[in-house]
């Protein structure tokens, strides 16, 4: 009987030296607001494009404090595709909404680091391009005009950053992001660009974007 006792004594023990090690609730934040800018590298179709200014604004709310917070997030980024042999072609502007879950753990008053998973929609629009391709087994070039589309894909979010409270409620951050992507369709635009003539095989619905975002928060 007694080593029962001192064995629920010993559980108790443990459980709120836990409490004492978790971060207290009194460094969380019930709200976090934030714009972030850096470069995205995205590829799409087998397609690459050129790494690019990108820019977000996001929100998250807690609901388990003082780690899980959730929101909605939507990037805007406009970038070129990576063609060889052509004209520069025109950019093409992506924008991104969607949700997003945020694990922050508050080390300290100061420092908090913290992993993102989310999943949004993604739209693209692609102004008319001119893109010139040339095969060896015609006298000349052939220039072909890429005409206006639009295309809508879904996209995840994974990734971590850091957190860095200057002066309550202003704080900086640094994440990065890795976006995989699917459902991607842009049929005429992918089959001409990427192999350049009409016997391309049919274009992937998958692509991946990398995002590197440094921003300026208002956390509450």
């Amino acid at each position: 009987m007694l080593a029962k006792y001192r064995y629920g004594g010993a559980s108790i023990a443990l459980l709120l030296g836990g409490l004492v090690g978790w971060p207290s609730t009194a460094h969380a934040s019930i709200f976090d607001f934030g714009v972030q800018a850096g470069v995205l590298k995205r590829s799409l179709s087998g397609i690459d494009y050129k790494t690019s200014f990108a820019w977000q604004l996001h929100g998250e709310m807690s609901f388990l404090p003082p780690i899980l917070m959730a929101g909605p997030y939507v990037t805007f980024t406009s970038a070129s595709a990576e063609v060889g042999g052509s004209e520069t072609p025109s950019k093409i502007d992506f924008r991104s909404i969607g949700a997003r879950a945020k694990l922050k753990i508050p080390v300290t008053e100061t420092f908090a680091p913290f992993g993102i998973a989310g999943v949004g929609w993604a739209h693209g629009n692609f102004p008319d391009q001119v893109v010139t391709g040339c095969d060896p087994r015609l006298p000349t070039c052939i220039s072909r005009t890429l005409p206006n589309a639009t295309a809508n894909f879904a996209e995840f979010v994974v990734g971590g950053g850091v957190m860095w409270v200057l002066a309550k409620p202003l704080a900086l951050s640094a994440e990065f992001n890795w976006r995989p992507t699917t459902g991607y369709t842009n049929d005429v635009y992918e089959r001409q660009i990427q192999a350049r003539d009409t016997t391309a095989p049919d274009p992937s619905r998958n692509g991946v974007a990398w995002a590197a975002l440094f921003g300026i928060e208002i956390s509450l």
